[in-house]
């Protein structure tokens, strides 16, 4: 027969192990804040604690945090996802696991309303151990870069990089987009109708805006950074181009970090791969001329008739060849170039362009993906005696 005494004593043993419980659940960290601005929330599903999330500031598996008018968060997760969250959004993580080895974990998060960019972490590749909720349906990645918004009670997805999957009891059948997928843009309805489309959505928003830095402001900041840490003779990392400065990869992460809003820019930066082991492996020359995506605009009416090539010759680490064509109401343009390839992109330089029978000029950015499979970049071109004319746009191309 057990005591009154002892079943005081258990009583209050269960309950601080109930205690106890609750509150190591609480403390499991799935990220930190790297930046905050405007109002920015993070409450407790389980003690509906509310706190203010400002940079370093913990987010826990049992948060849902939420930004609000013209208000955005960023996110590093545990595993090295970054996670950029737009204003009016709600997020409920879930469920966040890394295990102590640091090559296994799951992640379940739900997006309850407006939208989030996100380049994900080591916590990927197979559709049950990563899943993001949204009123429409579930969203399983396969190593990738993705945005995801909605609006009106409708989804809107973009994908950068990699591959996801949208799945969903309303959807006949699941939904690919990006690499193994037939597109990269989409959006679906409340009721389960999708719509695949050729560019992103005009609907999603911009991480930029007003409480965003602007990029000359960034640049500068990450120049004075660089510049101090190479007085002291720091190794970082690997050396990339910006501006004509040497700059280092992991200098640029703490300098965004610590001083600006990641836009839409930076975080392309942030996605390129660490290329210079798989630099080294490739021989030959390869011709990248298959086109996977192109959103191009030109002053002068409809582009028709895209087409790009771009030779690399990673033997000699050169561009020798590239080219590109596309037409507008007033005729076609076309413009050649050439550069050199390193660690994060290239270095290209436009040799000859015209617009019908006018010559032309503009630059050209670009950097490989995909573990070298794939080149994607932006570009701008004008006409030298009217710069009011001009045509430029986004591409990701591929081997041939």
């Amino acid at each position: 027969m057990i005591s009154k005494k002892q079943k005081l004593y258990l009583i209050a043993m269960i309950s601080f192990g109930i205690f106890f419980k609750n509150a190591d659940a609480q403390q499991q960290q799935a990220g930190k804040t790297l930046l905050a601005k405007g109002t920015v929330e993070a409450i407790s599903l389980e003690t509906s604690e509310v706190r203010s999330l400002k940079r370093r500031t913990p987010v826990f598996k049992v948060d849902k945090v939420s930004t609000y008018q013209k208000s955005q968060a960023q996110l590093k997760m545990i595993d090295g996802a970054l996670l950029a969250l737009k204003e009016n959004t709600a997020l409920h993580i879930e469920e966040y696991f890394l295990s102590s080895e640091g090559d296994k974990g799951s992640v379940v998060m739900e997006l309850v309303s407006g939208g989030l960019r996100t380049i994900t972490g080591k916590i990927k590749g197979k559709s049950d151990n990563y899943k993001l909720k949204t009123p429409v349906g579930s969203i399983g990645i396969r190593g990738t870069h993705y945005e995801v918004e909605i609006v009106n009670g409708e989804l809107f997805l973009a994908v950068w990089d990699g591959t996801i999957e949208v799945s969903s009891n309303i959807l006949l059948e699941p939904l690919i987009l990006g690499r193994d997928g037939t597109h990269a843009f989409a959006k679906i309805s409340d009721a389960g109708e999708v719509k695949p489309l050729l560019k992103p959505p005009a609907e999603l928003s911009s991480l930029s805006g007003q409480v965003n830095k602007g990029t000359d402001d960034v640049k500068e900041e990450v120049t004075e950074l660089v510049t101090s840490v190479n007085s002291e003779k720091l190794n970082l990392g690997l050396t990339i181009q910006s501006n004509q400065q040497p700059l280092k990869s992991e200098d640029i992460k703490k300098a965004f970090e610590d001083t600006s809003f990641l836009t839409e820019e930076v975080l392309d930066t942030f996605a390129t791969e660490d290329t210079e082991a798989l630099l080294t492996e490739r021989k030959g020359v390869i011709e990248y001329s298959d086109i996977e995506q192109f959103a191009i605009t030109s002053s002068n009416g409809t582009v028709s008739d895209f087409s790009m090539r771009i030779n690399v010759d990673f033997d000699n680490g050169t561009v020798p060849l590239g080219e590109m064509s596309f037409s507008d109401n007033d005729g076609e343009w076309f413009a050649t170039f050439n550069g050199l390839i390193n660690t994060n992109g290239m270095q290209l330089g436009v040799n000859y362009a015209s617009h019908g029978q006018n010559l032309a000029d503009g630059d050209i950015k670009a950097q490989f993906s995909d573990e070298l499979r794939k080149i994607r970049g932006n570009f701008s071109l004008y006409e030298i005696d009217n710069i009011a004319t001009t045509a430029g746009g986004l591409f990701v191309i591929k081997e041939k």
